[in-house]
């Protein structure tokens, strides 16, 4: 029997592209990096000579020309366009993070995957962070109980990244801190809804004001609070602009049978507390409980270089599907689950904390019709 033949694929993004090699290198029995695009001609025949990739594209195009799987490491303003014109012409897409930065691109962005005969997934890699492997099949077990709290905070001093050395501003000078709210959400409430099973139906959002770097429209620290459609409550931090060392992978969850706790500093870890199996009122160590329920899937050796090792993960999960024919671990509706309740953030910020209805993208209306079977069911 001939084997079948391997996913060509292509990344649009030097910089950002660079965290998909290793996944791609893992999987180069069925999928091979074929081509590179970027607008500036430097970094893209860079990345080509690096990775030994045989086609380098001077436009999105021309990198569509030669694949299978594009891979989306853009800029976020980019994401949905160019998602729009691989879908358009049946070519798988693999998004970096968020999927959309307004509605009108989230209602488009529905209605291409609903038309196409390609698969969509949105590469959202901090579910895969071990401790957060570690807690999705504890709670997945039961281990905690009933979930009702969560927590998410992303705080990441990024001012040197808003200018380049000439002075030029970045695309992050308007896209992440040229806008209020919380302007890069997916990381903080991806893996709490992958935990939650629930999505979110209102947020309210409001800030502190600006006081480190004014300049910027986004206030220095940001809170979110919101409720989901099975009544839980999460809160979201989110700051990009204060003097402070990074934390952006902090998470929290409170339920009927137990906690979990992130480390807050590098000198502290990750804990648990289990009602009835830990001593009592005694945190314990969440690796404790890793040879239980660390899946074995992604209890592997391999790059640990880039955010705790998880950037393999996306590509190799997303080439699973489509090779089997399976739905993706991020399909577009739960990628809109993780990327509306930012850009509505903006919306409540800007009316001083009102509360503000999130639409459910499984009711979005283009593309009705298509392809009835693959409406996913979360209502």
């Amino acid at each position: 029997m001939a084997s079948q033949p391997k996913l060509r694929v292509g990344i649009a993004g030097a910089v950002r592209g660079g965290g998909f090699i290793s996944g791609l290198r893992a999987e180069s029995d069925r999928a091979e990096l074929v081509a590179v695009y970027d607008p500036i001609a430097s970094a893209r025949e860079s990345f080509a000579a690096t990775n030994e990739v045989e086609f380098v594209c001077g436009s999105f195009d021309e990198l569509l020309d030669h694949v299978d799987l594009v891979i989306l490491a853009s800029p976020q303003q980019h994401h949905t366009p160019q998602a729009l014109a691989a879908l358009a012409r049946d070519i798988h897409v693999l998004s970096e993070v968020p999927a959309a930065v307004s509605l009108e691109q989230a209602n488009a962005l529905v209605t291409a995957v609903r038309e196409s005969n390609a698969q969509y997934m949105m590469s959202e890699n901090y579910g895969y962070i071990r401790e957060n492997l570690i807690v999705r099949e504890m709670v997945r077990e039961g281990a905690f109980g009933d979930l009702y709290y969560g927590e998410g905070e992303y705080l990441h001093e990024m001012k040197t990244w808003h200018t380049a050395a000439t002075g030029e501003r970045t695309w992050r000078y308007y896209w992440q801190v040229g806008r209020d709210g919380i302007t890069y959400p997916t990381h903080s409430l991806g893996p709490l809804l992958q935990w939650f099973g629930d999505r979110v139906v209102s947020v309210s959002c409001v800030g502190t004001g600006r006081h480190t770097d004014p300049e910027h429209e986004l206030q220095d620290t940001t809170i979110l609070l919101a409720r989901t459609l099975k009544g839980r409550l999460l809160r979201l931090r989110f700051d990009l602009l204060s003097n402070r060392p990074e934390l952006y992978a902090y998470y929290a969850i409170q339920g009927t049978e137990g906690a979990y706790e992130a480390a807050r500093t590098v000198n502290s870890e990750a804990v648990v507390y289990l009602n009835g199996r830990s001593p009592d009122g005694v945190w314990e160590p969440l690796e404790k409980f890793a040879d239980l329920y660390l899946p074995s899937r992604y209890n592997q050796p391999g790059s640990k270089d880039t955010h705790w090792g998880s950037d393999a993960w996306p590509v190799r999960d997303f080439i699973e599907s489509i090779l089997t024919g399976t739905t993706p671990e991020i399909d577009v509706y739960a990628a809109l689950d993780m990327t509306l309740p930012g850009i509505l953030s903006e919306l409540s910020i800007a009316q001083n904390g009102a509360w503000v209805h999130v639409p459910n993208p499984r009711f979005f209306t283009g593309g009705i019709g298509v392809e009835p079977s693959r409406e996913a069911p979360l209502a």
